[in-house]
C-alpha cells in the first residue's frame, strides 16, 4: 500500500493535492478512517489505469468494492480511459453531465496534461471551492433534480446509475470521476444499483464568471482573500471605533436575518425590545439591526434543496451584519437552520456568535422527556438538526403522522408565510396538539409562523407544555444583549 500511494502517477492524486487534502503512505493494519478513505481511492485509481476492463472479481478494485460491501459487480459499466497504443496518455478525460438551460445531456471533457516530471504527467491547476466525503443510502432512488454547483465527483464503492430527459443512460462504478454541471433545466435521475451504502467524494468547482479567472492562479487568489480579510477587519475595527463594545452599560448589539417569513420576523423584534424593556424600565429598547431577505428567492432554494446556495445568502447577510457592528446574530427562521446553510453562516464570521434555534428550545424543555416536534418538511422529520439537537440533550422526539405533516408542511409554505390564518386551519392545528399532548410532554412549535394559529387563550392554555421556538429564541437574544448569559 505505500508504495503504491508513493508512486501513484495518477492526475486525480494532484487534483485532490489541489482541493487541500493530504494523502501519506500508511501500513494497512489500524488505519484511522481518514487514511483509509484516501488509501481506497487511490487504490481505486491505480487500478482504474491498470487495462481497459475494470470490473471483474480478478482485478484489485473489485476486491475493494466488496470489501466495502458492494457484492458482486454488475458489469457492463463505464470504462476509464486507457492509454494510447505504444504512449502515454495525452490528456485525463471523464464523462460530463451538462445542460443547455433546458435539457441535460452527456458529454465527455478532457483535461490535457501539461508537464508532470520524470515520473507522470499531470494537468493544469483546477480551482476549487470545497471538498465534500459523502456516504448515501444504498436504496436511494433520487428522482428529478439538478446539481448545487459545478462539480467532480469520485466514487470510491459501488455502482450508480444516471438518467437524463432524452432517456440516456450511463453507469458508473468504484474509481470512476465524473464533471457535473446541470445545474439548470430538468435535471436528472439517479439510483443505486448495489443496495449497499456508498461512499464518494465531491470536489466543488468555482461558477463561471467575470472573476473567475481570479481563482485560477495560486498567488492572486491569495493576495484577493488576503484583501478581503483586510477590508473585512478595517470595518469591523472602524464599528468597534464607532461604539466600544458594552460601551456605557448599553445592551449589545443584535443582527437579524429575517424575512423568511415577514411576519414572523416582525414578532422577533416586537419580542426583543419588550425583553429588554421589562428588564430595564422605562423607554428602554434593544440595540438591533435587521436583514429581511426577499423570502421568495430562500424559499425557492429550499425547495430545491440547494443548501449550499442558502448558506451563501446568509453569509452575504451576516458579513453585512457584522459589519454593522453586530455582536450576536440570530436567524429568525428554523428550516434555514439546516446544518450545511448554518455552517457558511458560522465560517462567515467566525468571531461573532450565531445563536442556534434548537439549542434555545433545548435549553427550555428541562425536565421533559418524550417531546412532538412540528414545522416544516425541513424541520420536522427524524434526520433533522432539529431532532438531533434535541436528541443530543437527551430527549426523545415523536413525529406526528406523515398526512398530517404533510398538511402542516402546505398551511406553513401556502398560507402562514403570506399571513393567511384561517379559523379553520386554527382549529385543526389545535386538535393535532391535542392529540399529540396525550402520548408526550411537551409539543415544539418548530416553525416560527406555527404561533399564528393560536389565540391568546390558547396560548395560555398550553403554557408550560407548547414551545414556540420564535419566543425561546427571542429570549436568548435578550440575555446574551443584557449580559445575563
Amino acid at each position: 500500500c505505500p508504495e503504491i500511494i508513493a508512486t501513484a502517477a495518477c492526475p486525480l492524486r494532484k487534483l485532490i493535492a489541489t482541493a487541500g487534502a493530504h494523502v501519506l503512505p500508511v501500513g494497512c493494519n489500524s488505519m484511522p478512517p481518514q487514511r483509509a478513505i484516501c488509501l481506497c481511492l487511490f487504490l481505486c485509481v491505480h487500478a482504474a489505469h491498470a487495462g481497459p476492463c475494470r470490473f471483474t472479481l480478478r482485478r484489485p478494485l473489485c476486491s475493494l468494492s466488496c470489501l466495502f460491501g458492494a457484492g458482486r459487480c454488475k458489469g457492463s459499466m463505464q470504462k476509464v480511459p486507457s492509454s494510447e497504443s505504444g504512449g502515454a496518455p495525452t490528456a485525463w478525460e471523464m464523462v460530463h453531465l451538462k445542460d443547455d438551460g433546458v435539457e441535460s445531456s452527456w458529454s465527455t471533457v478532457s483535461f490535457p496534461f501539461v508537464s508532470g516530471g520524470d515520473i507522470g504527467k499531470m494537468t493544469e491547476r483546477l480551482p476549487c471551492d470545497g471538498v465534500w466525503l459523502r456516504w448515501t443510502h444504498g436504496s436511494y432512488n433520487y428522482k428529478w433534480h439538478n446539481a448545487p454547483r459545478r462539480q467532480i465527483i469520485a466514487s470510491l464503492n459501488g455502482h450508480v446509475e444516471a438518467s437524463v430527459g432524452s432517456g440516456d443512460t450511463r453507469r458508473f462504478g468504484p474509481g470512476e470521476t465524473l464533471l457535473v454541471e446541470d445545474t439548470r433545466g430538468e435535471g436528472h435521475c439517479t439510483k443505486s444499483l448495489d443496495g449497499v451504502g456508498r461512499w464518494s467524494i465531491f470536489i466543488a468547482l468555482p461558477d463561471d464568471g467575470p472573476l473567475a479567472w481570479l481563482f485560477a492562479r495560486p498567488t492572486t487568489r491569495e493576495l484577493a482573500l488576503a484583501a478581503l480579510a483586510a477590508l473585512a477587519a478595517a470595518a469591523l475595527a472602524a464599528c468597534a471605533l464607532r461604539r466600544p463594545s458594552g460601551a456605557g452599560g448599553l445592551p449589545r448589539r443584535i443582527g437579524l436575518i429575517g424575512g423568511l417569513a415577514p411576519a414572523s420576523t416582525i414578532d422577533y423584534y416586537r419580542r426583543i425590545n419588550a425583553g429588554v424593556r421589562e428588564r430595564l424600565g422605562g423607554r428602554h429598547a434593544a440595540e438591533a439591526v435587521l436583514f429581511s431577505f426577499d423570502q421568495a428567492s430562500v424559499i425557492e432554494l429550499e425547495f430545491a434543496q440547494r443548501w449550499e446556495e442558502v448558506g451563501e445568502q446568509l453569509a452575504r447577510a451576516g458579513l453585512a451584519l457584522a459589519a454593522a457592528g453586530c455582536e450576536a446574530l440570530l436567524v429568525c427562521c428554523n428550516s434555514v437552520h439546516h446544518e450545511v446553510a448554518f455552517e457558511a453562516l458560522r465560517r462567515a464570521v467566525p468571531r461573532v456568535p450565531v445563536l442556534h434555534i434548537a439549542d434555545a428550545t433545548a435549553a427550555a424543555l428541562s425536565g421533559k422527556r418524550r417531546v412532538a416536534l412540528l414545522g416544516t418538511a425541513f424541520t420536522a422529520n427524524e434526520n433533522s438538526f432539529f431532532a438531533q439537537r434535541l436528541r443530543r440533550r437527551g430527549l426523545e422526539v415523536v413525529l406526528d403522522e406523515p398526512a398530517a405533516r404533510a398538511e402542516l408542511d402546505r398551511l406553513i409554505y401556502d398560507e402562514l408565510t403570506v399571513d393567511v390564518v384561517r379559523e379553520e386551519a386554527a382549529s385543526w392545528f389545535v386538535a393535532r396538539l391535542e392529540r399529540l399532548l396525550v402520548r408526550c410532554d411537551a409539543v415544539v412549535l418548530g416553525c416560527t409562523e406555527l404561533s399564528m394559529l393560536l389565540d391568546a387563550e390558547a396560548r395560555k392554555r398550553y403554557a408550560g407544555v407548547v414551545f414556540d421556538t420564535a419566543t425561546l429564541h427571542a429570549e436568548a437574544a435578550v440575555r446574551f444583549a443584557l449580559r445575563e448569559e
